[in-house]
């Protein structure tokens, strides 16, 4: 981020905040200056990893806050900044509507995100706000990394996630950052919450092929 940040200092302005923690969110919300025309809510944390049946109260506590209560709450403070034809996104996943073994609490909590976003979707209409909701598919990210290093006793499919990475399956995190783009600023408002938009959808697969073809044409 901060290399990101050093390459468009005019642009671009980094928060360090947690927005699962209460106290956090204002100091996030103090600084957006308005008005805010679109909110993308992707922070998620993986574990703790490994039967729900073995989850404490305090594994619940600490992941929950993070992966729900963050964009929920932050979403609420910021309003009324966001203003009419403003979009908001959430990150979502295959594990909203799939449980796998090991990765439980985080199918949880996004499977509890999703049903958010359903109705967060009719709520902020009211206020003339788009919302949407979007499955970026694997990316090469450290979460990507915090998975391969998962026990395969405590999930199997975790060598599927390792051949991703040997194969170069992943999806390299600037292609994401051009599918969120499109979603955000070409996408009309009306269409955005009608469906799930999933980066594997083969018109979006078309795009990135695209770009890897122009990066490597022109590197």
């Amino acid at each position: 981020m901060q290399d990101v940040v050093s390459q468009y200092p005019d642009s671009i302005r980094a928060i360090t905040a947690d927005v699962g923690k209460y106290e956090d969110r204002p100091i996030i919300t103090f600084q957006v200056i308005e008005p805010l025309h679109l909110l993308v809510h992707n922070v998620a944390v993986l574990g703790p990893v490994g039967s729900l049946l073995d989850v404490s109260l305090e594994d619940w506590r600490s992941h929950i806050p993070s992966n729900v209560e963050g964009p929920l709450f932050l979403t609420q403070e910021l309003l009324p900044k966001p203003v009419e034809g403003s979009r908001v996104i959430h990150s979502s996943s295959g594990a909203a509507h799939q449980g796998k073994k090991g990765i439980g609490l985080y199918c949880t909590a996004k499977g509890a995100l999703f049903v958010l976003g359903k109705i967060l979707k009719d709520e902020l209409a009211k206020q003339g706000v788009w919302f949407g909701t979007v499955i970026p598919g694997q990316v090469d990210t450290p979460m990507q990394a915090e998975i391969r290093a998962i026990d395969p006793e405590m999930m199997p499919i975790v060598e599927q996630w390792r051949e991703y990475k040997t194969t170069g399956s992943l999806s390299k995190p600037e292609f994401v950052a051009q599918f969120l783009g499109s979603l955000l600023l070409e996408v009309n408002g009306a269409q955005l919450g009608e469906r799930e938009w999933n980066i594997h959808d083969s018109e979006w697969q078309h795009a990135l092929q695209r770009l890897a073809l122009i990066k490597v044409i022109i590197p």
